[in-house]
């Protein structure tokens, strides 16, 4: 007796092209954001398998309202625009709309925007958490979409993430050590902001330097904020014995300590070196251009969308975890004449 044929299934056709399954599923559905070589490719194996789409798996896709989340801090943000513009692309290109929302690094509002996603219409979310509230992950667990996280959580939250190897505060603070700052200061917002890592890179690289933690050369405002860091330049400068270097928990504190410090006379890098975190686009708009370490924003944007449009088409996949490498940029904050 002859051996009844297995039907062709969507995977078939996508390991015979060669292709991601939801880029098959995106040929069948007539979506953009398909390269015209890919499209040929994929119709043409369609052909030679004999493959027949299953209308009622079509039928239920239609029911998605092909728009997702982004919750970042706050937009106002010059880090966030790059990140946001990134995520929105890749969301285009898949036919979904992008609606942002703003947290302010609030962890009541970070919940409520896993706690309210059926009220906002959407087929999932990517966060970006500051706060980091310990409720997350059980919500995340109790979520009625699927969630893609950027940044770095741990290996076992119900998540795909996209994060970094290590913190930037490492880079940052060896740059200040390797040139020869030995009074290192630290500013920023409140310590326990993206989890305590920019912070606790300090007090590590410190410790790992054989260098003493003097208590009176952390300062600590309550925002991540140009503000932030003019107030801590005032602070350091009052001080009988100033730092030699500042290692800045963000760009815009980076900055305001820049600003803060000449306005008082002191000299950057001569007198004090100033480096940040983020690289945003001011970084290369001051004088001194701002070093900083790279976390490639654009990048996670990216793939933290193409990871939560993945789990949406394949949500029994496990989970993905993404480590980026942070890059230092040197320029004229820290090195004169880079």
């Amino acid at each position: 007796m002859e051996q009844k044929k297995s039907k062709v299934t969507i995977d078939d056709v996508a390991k015979e092209a060669g292709v991601a399954k939801s880029t098959v599923s995106r040929i069948i559905n007539n979506a953009p954001g398909v390269k015209p070589i890919t499209r040929q490719k994929v119709t043409r194996v369609i052909e030679q398998l004999g493959f027949t789409p299953n209308l009622m798996a079509r039928s239920l896709k239609t029911n998605l309202r092909r728009q997702i989340a982004l919750a970042i801090d706050d937009i106002r943000n010059p880090y966030y625009p790059e990140l946001a513009w990134a995520a929105e692309q890749v969301a285009k290109q898949n036919d979904f709309r992008l609606v942002l929302i703003n947290h302010y690094g609030n962890p009541s509002e970070e919940l409520a925007v896993i706690r309210d996603a059926n009220d906002m219409h959407v087929d999932g979310i990517v966060l970006l958490s500051i706060s980091h509230p310990k409720t997350l992950n059980p919500l995340i667990k109790k979520a009625t979409v699927p969630v893609s996280l950027i940044g770095n959580y741990g290996e076992d939250m119900p998540a795909d993430t996209v994060g970094l190897s290590r913190s930037e505060g490492y880079l940052a603070m060896d740059h200040l050590i390797r040139i020869g700052r030995r009074r290192i200061a630290y500013a920023g917002g409140p310590v326990t902001l993206h989890r305590g890592t920019r912070y606790a890179a300090y007090e590590k690289s410190l410790a790992a330097s054989f260098m003493k933690l003097d208590r009176s050369l952390v300062f600590t405002g309550e925002r991540l904020s140009l503000e932030t860091g003019m107030e801590a330049a005032r602070y350091f400068c009052g001080l009988k014995d100033r730092p030699d270097a500042i290692y800045a928990a963000n760009d815009l504190v980076a900055i305001g300590v820049i600003q803060g410090l000449m306005e008082l006379g002191l000299r950057v890098p001569e007198d004090v070196a100033v480096v940040g975190i983020d690289d945003i686009p001011w970084c290369m708009l001051t004088n001194p251009k701002v070093s900083s370490v790279s976390n490639l924003v654009a990048e996670m944007g990216r793939i933290a969308v193409e990871l939560l449009l993945k789990r949406i088409d394949q949500s029994d996949e496990p989970f993905r975890k993404v480590k980026l490498e942070p890059r230092l940029i040197v320029r004229e904050s820290t090195v004169k004449s880079v």
